[in-house]
């Protein structure tokens, strides 16, 4: 026992996990180590048989196969996801590979998988290895939050490396006593251990997250990666760099496949002899990333980093020229796998640095399935038509791979140059037009230099900026050039300078962040007291005790404040540091202050606190503060509400947004929920359940996602809602399509809208032509009383604004297809410009439309000219024209409270009961105030 708490303790301290943490962990850890060993056994069988069957000549044809079912697998893949929960599409994921691995082994064992079957293996072992790999991390993604899987992943990753060091020595040593057909049994025994783990997982870590925790742990989805790598030159040069990569590296795996398939005949010692050197491969990746990637990127730099890789095949396919053996294309195997997830990954990781994370993200799958899979093809294709076609010897792809490697040499020049004028350009967006006209001039050469450079020498926005930057790369290079920020003299420096060390193992600092506690920066003594909760070497309970009963006001509360933030999602350790109690005695000390400015900080910190840490004991305090007539308690409020990531706080910060004095914050704060807020909101707006004002401001929020769920939903606004909201979501929809060219608004949404509102457009036209007619027949026939004839021009004004409203949404939607400054200028010429004016702009409007809409729009441009409608008119516009009830009726089927409203009141002057059908049809109206007014006429008309 007192062995295995040492191991503990051992494990805890150097692989940065909490004990709380340490068996989700483990079974993680577990998890991926055995699906890398299944996978380890399973792909060196897999590939012998092939071989042994069918000779290294199907080959080509199998990369070409393998490519097509990636990215057609990845499609159906997506829309799976979209449909199942992911525990259930692991859980198939698994049970079928189990199936199938069984199918497998009984196929080979009577003999059954032979010829062109042999294929379905081969694709599927490709397949298998990319999607276990993909959901795992997934998963893992959702256990824990970014902090966290900072923290962990590292430690969860070493099992990886485990199981492909294990699975394929394994594979090796079961050769010598079972033939290789039936390593797929044992294999699939291996993948049905990953069964009772990945529920456990899920029921004891996943289902507890609501819908805005897994969203924020999930990748963004949604975004054309294809677009965002187009448009951004750096990360199309990285995906090329990897797509040609990957293309020589399937050459070369073809090389080492024919060389061993023709050397070695038994198809037991041939797949001894890939499992063999699959592990062999992934010792030697460890020990080249444990010993030699940081001295050659810290030595060579980036840049000549990235040249090893493609050097060190250079010179074992020129060898292999020369001297055409087994042992030199093992060499070249071995320099191919080892740099690539070494020295060529850390170099890469640091190019991307002046790469926005969101956009990383967004485009990280595309480039490991989408751009591995299209070279993987091409691989094919190349072997098909040299090696099939030309029927030369496969030592001469060689020259083929000499060829790219040329190429890919080419292409990291240029990458490297471009890396310096991307990173050039993150350091001018990072500082302020003061210092710009004033800063010192920061040469880029080596990357790790120049990040060093601009924490010596930058300026204060530069620094801030390449912090952010090295939080998302978390290299120990960096350490000592963070270390010394901690006493620069911007506390937001000092403050993000311990973010970064928080996740740097370099040196243990508690007792220089014990100084900093002091500090007068509240933002940086909870930063220095997160550090401390992490890797104070004594009794971090005792250490809170002090700090937390501490006669500094600043520092007791900051150090509640780090302690709930440190705490978050974290039940057991709340309980263990009693931290609900501590916010209990924390509002007790509230009520016992009498500094207004004591008192004041301290209502800060515990709402801040309750929200970092989801306290829902008191949550009430919150609550009470969102009707605070304070601004900054009220703001404090809000976004602590949003930290909560409690749905039942939108319906109290949404009434915020129409509120000058807090309609910012309130905004972030329902953008903090992420993306599941959307679907809430719109159905909201539909519903009527809150109050205009409010509803038109929910649409900014909506925008800030900037996403094509953001723009999907913007759509769905666009119909059947108020105008001034529709408006909002129209405009919302220009901005976004015209700032992000990736997202995608189908032409035909907005033609078919255009169409509709030029339609609703006629139809107000008839309503007002019909109700002048009405108007004029009464005159003979029985005379309006006053009241109704004020009610009837009433409505037939409002209709006539209503007019201009649809012609401005017809025009807001031409701005999304055609560029919003000719729109614009088009609209305010028709509007306000004088008779000539007008014309020209209809003529202008003319040449730009297209055939469909010019049909339609054109008549309703022309109809704004006139000042009356005659009855020529009327049937060039082709307007019908309306019954009184018609007329009500199809205005009270509109989303427009006001125009109903209009209605019901000329109903209610008319004193006609004939109209009693349609009153009762406003009975059931969405909104209340429609359904009030309704019931009141119906009781008045019904006497």
């Amino acid at each position: 026992m007192l062995i295995l708490n040492t191991l503990k303790g051992y494990v805890l301290k150097v692989f940065d996990i909490k004990e709380e943490e340490l068996y989700k962990t483990l079974l993680l850890q577990l998890n991926i180590f055995l699906l890398i060993s299944t996978l380890l056994i399973v792909k060196p069988t897999i590939n012998s048989l092939f071989l042994s069957e069918l000779t290294s000549d199907a080959l080509p044809l199998g990369y070409v196969l393998t490519a097509i079912m990636a990215v057609i697998g990845s499609y159906f893949y997506d829309r799976i996801l979209e449909k199942y929960a992911l525990n259930f599409v692991i859980e198939r994921t698994l049970i079928g590979s189990v199936i199938s691995l069984v199918i497998f082994g009984i196929a080979f064992n009577f003999n059954l998988g032979k010829g062109f079957l042999l294929y379905i293996p081969y694709v599927w072992v490709a397949i298998f290895g990319l999607l276990t790999a993909s959901q795992f991390w997934i998963l893992a993604n959702l256990v824990y939050n970014v902090r966290e899987a900072k923290r962990v992943f590292g430690f969860i990753g070493a099992g990886a490396i485990a199981g492909g060091i294990f699975g394929g020595y394994l594979t090796s040593l079961l050769t010598t006593f079972i033939s290789s057909q039936n390593l797929l049994f044992f294999a699939a025994v291996l993948l049905v251990c990953c069964l009772p783990i990945t529920r456990y997982i899920w029921k004891n870590e996943v289902v507890k997250l609501n819908a805005f925790q897994v969203s924020q742990r999930s990748d963004p989805k949604g975004e054309s990666p294809f677009k965002l790598i187009r448009q951004d030159r750096l990360l199309t040069l990285i995906a090329i760099v990897i797509g040609i990569s990957v293309l020589v590296a399937k050459l070369v795996d073809y090389q080492y496949s024919d060389y061993a398939s023709r050397l070695i005949d038994d198809k037991d010692e041939l797949t001894s002899f890939f499992g063999f050197w699959f592990s062999t491969l992934s010792v030697i990746s460890l020990l080249v990333q444990l010993f030699l990637t940081q001295r050659i990127v810290g030595t060579f730099g980036v840049g000549k980093s990235l040249l090893w890789l493609p050097s060190g095949i250079l010179i074992g396919s020129a060898i292999l020229l020369l001297i055409p053996q087994l042992w030199v294309i093992v060499f070249i195997k071995v320099v191919d796998g080892s740099l690539k997830q070494s020295v060529n990954k850390a170099a890469t990781e640091l190019l991307s640095i002046p790469i926005p994370i969101e956009t990383k993200k967004k485009t990280k799958t595309f480039t490991d399935v989408v751009v591995d899979s299209i070279a993987t093809g091409l691989a094919g294709f190349i072997l098909i038509f040299f090696i099939n076609g030309l029927n030369i010897s496969s030592t001469y792809i060689s020259l083929i791979i000499i060829v790219l490697i040329s190429i890919w040499l080419y292409f990291i020049y240029h990458l490297r140059r471009e890396y310096i004028v991307s990173f050039k350009k993150l350091l001018e967006t990072s500082i302020t037009k003061k210092e710009k006209h004033d800063r010192k001039e920061i040469p880029v050469t080596s990357i790790v230099d120049t990040v060093i450079r601009v924490f010596y020498s930058g300026e204060e926005g530069q620094i801030l900026h390449m912090l952010q930057k090295t939080l998302e790369v978390k290299n120990e290079r960096f350490f000592f050039a963070i270390q010394g920020l901690l006493t620069h003299e911007s506390a937001a420096v000092r403050a993000l300078a311990i973010e970064n060390l928080y996740f740097l193992k370099t040196q243990n600092l508690s007792f220089q962040m014990e100084s900093m506690v002091h500090d007068k920066d509240q933002q940086v003594t909870t930063a220095a007291f997160r550090y401390l909760l992490k890797n104070y070497d004594n009794d971090t309970l005792e250490l809170f005790n002090k700090y937390l009963n501490s006669q500094d006001a600043t520092i007791a509360n900051a150090s509640l404040i780090g302690l709930s933030m440190e705490l978050r999602n974290n039940p057991k350790l709340q309980d263990r540091f009693s931290l609900a109690n501590r916010i209990g005695l924390a509002l007790e000390k509230y009520e016992t202050l009498t500094s207004q400015k004591e008192k004041r900080n301290k209502l800060f910190a515990i709402l801040e606190a309750i929200g970092n840490a989801k306290v829902e004991r008191y949550y009430y305090i919150i609550k009470e503060h969102l009707y605070a007539t304070d601004t900054e308690l009220l703001n404090a409020a809000i976004v602590s509400a949003s930290k909560t990531l409690d749905k039942d706080f939108i319906e109290l910060i949404v009434p915020h947004l129409s509120k000058k004095e807090s309609r910012k914050v309130a905004t972030d704060a329902l953008y903090d929920f992420g993306e599941p807020i959307m679907d809430i909101m719109v159905n909201t707006i539909r519903k009527e359940h809150i109050d205009l004002e409010d509803a038109i401001y929910i649409v900014p929020v909506i925008e800030k996602f900037a996403s094509q769920k953001a723009i999907n939903t913007l759509i769905k606004i666009t119909e059947d809602t108020e105008h001034a909201i529709k408006i909002e979501a129209i405009e919302a929809l220009k901005r976004l399509k015209w700032k992000y060219p990736n997202l995608q608004i189908k032409d035909r949404f907005v033609v078919d809208k255009i169409l509709d509102e030029c339609h609703l457009y006629q139809t107000t036209l008839s309503v007002i032509h019909s109700q002048i007619v009405i108007q004029y027949k009464k005159k003979d026939q029985s005379p309006e009383t006053l009241e109704e004839n004020e009610a009837r021009n009433g409505l037939i004004h409002l209709l006539e604004q209503r007019l201009d409203r649809q012609l401005q949404r017809i025009f807001r939607f031409l701005g999304i297809k055609y560029p919003p400054s000719d729109i614009d200028s088009i609209l305010n010429t028709i509007l306000n410009g004088k008779e000539e004016q007008r014309v020209h702009a209809v003529e202008f409007l003319d040449n730009i439309l297209d055939k469909q809409l010019k049909k339609d729009l054109i008549p309703v441009a022309e109809s704004t000219l006139m000042e009356t409608i005659s009855e020529e008119q009327i049937k060039k516009l082709n307007l019908k024209v309306y019954s009184e009830s018609e007329c009500y009726h199809a205005l009270l089927e509109r989303r427009d409270v006001k125009l109903k409203q209009a209605v019901l009141y000329l109903i209610e002057k008319t004193k006609d009961k004939k109209f009693i059908p349609l009153v009762e049809m406003a009975l059931n109206d969405k909104n209340e105030k429609i359904r009030n007014k309704a019931a009141e006429i119906l009781g008045s008309l019904e006497v």
